[in-house]
């Protein structure tokens, strides 16, 4: 009988914490010290003080993938410095990593109180280049500048046109987000955001968003599927099979149910 036993069969079925691991009880105290540190910079400090609560936060974060991948921090590429590169192990990374994002991520850091703009997109863009890298996630007080009613403009519309043209994947997470990750997996986290940029990026109804935009991926599947169970197209098997997927692939959803 065979007994080798198969790290990949392992690592594919392997649950989210094993990949990037959740803070203990006591690294969730000094990360939240970290969390505070980027609010008070950012609110108090000069951008100097700014850029260094907000690059040491997200070391402590990518570092959680230690035992998969190599964390490089403050590289020169050119004449631009990159914030964070988390270069996966070949071998050792769940077939989601290498089918989807790839080895290497590229993560920025902004210290400014405004929206990622379409400038800061691109310029990220040419940083993945120069890496030969599909993913980049910026980490910044908010998210990317969108338009009223149309998520094909600004830096919103810049990103979901690299993600269909150039199969090049950058997704954000705000600071409070970040905090967050006290009891969230961050691995769990980004599996959703791409997912939701692929998957939202090609659904037609997106077109047909409130101005404010203010329901998300998740819920507006989640109101097309109970006007379906509503309906009596699905049963309430269907209807709990659905909400446990759109809950587990694009996120929490916040309507009650």
């Amino acid at each position: 009988m065979d007994n080798t036993f198969s790290y990949n069969k392992y690592i594919n079925n392997a649950p989210d914490d094993e990949i990037w691991k959740p803070f203990s009880e006591s690294e969730k105290v000094h990360f939240q010290s970290l969390v505070m540190s980027v609010r008070v910079a950012l609110e108090e400090g000069d951008r100097h003080q700014k850029g260094l609560a907000l690059e040491s936060l997200m070391t402590y974060v990518y570092q959680r993938f230690d035992e998969i991948a190599v964390i490089h921090y403050n590289l020169t590429s050119g004449d631009n410095q990159i914030d964070h590169m988390i270069e996966f192990v070949d071998g050792l990374t769940p077939t989601f990593i290498h089918k989807n994002i790839g080895l290497r991520i590229i993560g920025e850091s902004k210290n400014h109180k405004k929206a990622i703009g379409v400038r800061e997109v691109a310029d990220l863009k040419e940083l993945l280049r120069s890496k030969n890298s599909q993913m980049g996630i910026f980490s910044s007080y908010y998210s990317f500048s969108k338009k009223q009613n149309n998520l094909w403009h600004y830096a919103e519309g810049k990103r979901r046109k690299l993600a269909l043209a150039d199969k090049v994947f950058i997704i954000g997470f705000t600071l409070e987000e970040l905090s967050q990750l006290i009891d969230k997996n961050f691995y769990t986290l980004i599996k959703q955001k791409y997912n939701c940029l692929i998957d939202e990026t090609e659904d037609i109804m997106t077109e047909f968003l409130s101005e404010d935009q203010a329901v998300t991926y998740s819920d507006r599947l989640f109101c097309a599927l109970k006007q379906l169970f509503t309906n009596e197209i699905i049963n309430q098997d269907s209807f709990e099979v659905g909400v446990r997927q759109i809950n587990e692939k694009y996120g929490q959803i916040t309507y009650e149910y």
